[in-house]
């Protein structure tokens, strides 16, 4: 049997959105051309 607990490991706090942070990690994770980057 498994048992999916929806919890993370630390809390998170986010006080506003980082639209550069997040193209930043969209490129880290599938480059410049990658499908998640392209839109």
């Amino acid at each position: 049997m498994f048992r999916h607990v929806k919890q993370l490991q630390y809390t998170v706090r986010v006080a506003e959105p980082n639209p550069g942070l997040a193209n930043l990690l969209l490129e880290q994770f599938g480059g410049p051309q990658g499908e998640l980057a392209a839109g």
